[in-house]
């Protein structure tokens, strides 16, 4: 009996398929279902994914080939819901055409059948998504390798160079002429800013991978500012900049030590960027009964208040910022809010134009 099914669908095609047109139009005049599409092709596609095990028209017929994945699930039940009513329609045409015991037989395999194609379709889209899954898997890791690769093959002539400049700046390789010490210490400097601006390209790496873990600690906020401080002390140092620091005693909290002196470093960092040499900085770190405030103000510009909403936003740099030619990657605010937004913290910035600007970061006593 194998086939018998086919063999009818095949002879009365286009009497089922006005059986479906008309289905679908009562339906649609209901109000449960919308227009109809080519139900002459749809038994076409079928007959073909029976007969010839050929899913490639049914599965374009239904776009579930995977070029489109939004909305997949919503087309493979469209199409497990009208291998129904096809099977349906075609028992309707079997009762006019056949037998009663035929139509059992009949009725049987149209379910087997288009059950089998079903499930055969379900199997396909599954392996679709599964690919495209792999594939971007694969790609993203991919990219994780290759950007770990140059970082690694960056930082080290860099490092090289930081601590030649180093050795130099300290006497320990010879002493040097007072003009050639201010031109070793901003080479220092500028080695410096390059290796920051390196590592913040490594960490926003690491920040935006999903599988990439924090290492919660408690500490305390005086840790945070000594270290962050101690980041930027040659930077401050060539701009003639004072840091000065208020830390409240004993305030700790729980987080990633790392992660959360690095977004201080860089808030701090900008702000010598910012502000003009011979300038002051105050770096502020406190408790209030939302967590530790850390606080960074500078005695520059300030900023617009059109880019009070896009500081943090990765890879922006003001029109400002552009034209007094100041250095940086637009990555070192956004890594700071990624920082406090992981440690469900949270940024600010303020600004009075002329007067300055000030950064602050909130970051909640228990994580």
């Amino acid at each position: 009996m194998t086939g018998h099914f086919s063999n009818f669908l095949a002879a009365h095609a286009e009497r089922v398929a006005d059986v479906m047109r008309r289905a679908r139009a009562e339906q649609a005049a209901s109000g449960s279902t919308g227009g109809d599409r080519g139900p002459r092709q749809f038994i076409n596609a079928v007959l073909l994914a029976i007969t010839a095990d050929d899913l490639r028209p049914l599965t374009a017929f239904f776009s579930l080939g995977g070029e489109k994945p939004a909305g997949i699930g919503v087309r493979l039940e469209a199409a497990l819901a009208r291998l129904g009513a096809l099977r349906r329609a075609a028992v309707a045409v079997a009762a006019e055409e056949l037998s009663a015991a035929d139509q059992v037989s009949l009725s049987a395999e149209a379910a087997d059948e288009t059950g089998l194609v079903g499930q055969r379709l379900a199997t396909s889209v599954t392996s679709v998504l599964a690919g495209r899954l792999n594939a971007v898997t694969s790609s993203s890791s991919a990219r994780g390798t290759s950007m770990s690769i140059t970082m690694h093959e960056l930082r080290r002539p860099l490092t090289i160079l930081n601590s030649y400049g180093q050795l130099l700046s300290t006497g320990m390789l010879g002493q040097l002429p007072e003009t050639a010490m201010v031109a070793i210490e901003g080479i220092t400097a500028s080695t410096e800013m390059m290796v920051r601006m390196v590592n913040a390209i490594a960490e926003v790496s690491r920040l935006e991978d999903p599988d990439d873990q924090l290492n919660f600690e408690v500490i305390s906020v005086d840790e945070v500012v000594t270290g962050a401080v101690d980041h930027v002390s040659m930077e401050a140092k060539l701009r003639d900049t004072v840091i000065e620091t208020d830390v409240e005693p004993g305030v700790n909290i729980r987080g990633d030590r790392r992660r959360l002196t690095l977004a201080l470093t860089n808030m701090v960092g900008n702000a010598v960027k910012h502000g003009p040499p011979g300038s002051t900085i105050t770096v502020r770190a406190f408790g209030g009964d939302d967590g530790a405030h850390f606080l960074v103000r500078d005695q520059g510009q300030g900023f617009p208040n059109e880019d009070a909403g896009h500081l943090f936003d990765k890879y922006f740099r003001s029109v400002a910022e552009r034209q007094r030619k100041v250095p940086g990657s637009g990555l070192g605010l956004f890594i700071v809010k990624t920082v406090a937004l992981r440690h469900n913290g949270q940024v600010f910035a303020r600004s009075a134009p002329g007067d300055g600007a000030e950064f602050e970061m909130i970051i909640p006593s228990q994580q």
